[in-house]
C-alpha cells in the first residue's frame, strides 16, 4: 500500500495539504513571541539543497527518458534518490546537525516509500508543498 495514493489510484489530497502543512510547522518552529527559532527550526539552505538535489533527480529521469536505450529510465535514477537518506543522516548528525530531526525522520520515511516513478512524482509535489508551507510558516531566505 502506498502511502501518496488513495485506493482509486490518485494523490492523496491530504498529501498536498494538511499533512504538508504539519510537516512544515514540525520544520519551522516559532518561539513564544511568534519569531522563527533558528535553532530549531530547518535552514532554508537546507531545505532548498536537499529539495534541489531531488529536483536535479526528477530533470534527469526526464532526460533519460529521451534516451531510447533506457528500459525503464526510473530505474537509472531509483539508487540516487534511495543515496538521499545517506544525505540526510550526514546533514543529522548529533554532534553537529544541520537539519532538525525531524525533517531527517520525514524525508527518510519517504525516501523509503519510493518504489517507482509514479511515487517519486507524488513525493516531489508533496515536497513542494512542505516548502511552500514553510515558507509561510515565516522561514526565511536567509
Amino acid at each position: 500500500m502506498s502511502i501518496y495514493f488513495d485506493d482509486q489510484g490518485n494523490i492523496r489530497k491530504e498529501l498536498l495539504g494538511e499533512e504538508s502543512e504539519k510537516i512544515a510547522k514540525s520544520l519551522v518552529v516559532l518561539r513564544h513571541d511568534g519569531r522563527l527559532d533558528d535553532r530549531g527550526s530547518i535552514k532554508s539552505a537546507q531545505l532548498r539543497r536537499f529539495y534541489g538535489d531531488l529536483k536535479g533527480l526528477e530533470k534527469k529521469l526526464e532526460f533519460k527518458k529521451n534516451d531510447t536505450s533506457q528500459v525503464d529510465p526510473f530505474l537509472a535514477i531509483l539508487p540516487l534518490v534511495k543515496m538521499v537518506k545517506s544525505k540526510v543522516a550526514y546533514a543529522s548528525n548529533p554532534k553537529n546537525p544541520k537539519v532538525p530531526p525531524a525533517f531527517a525522520d520525514w524525508l527518510k520515511k519517504h525516501v523509503d516509500a519510493i518504489e517507482t516513478e509514479r511515487d517519486f512524482n507524488a513525493f516531489m509535489l508533496h515536497f513542494e508543498a512542505v516548502v511552500g508551507f514553510c515558507y509561510g510558516q515565516g522561514m526565511s531566505n536567509s
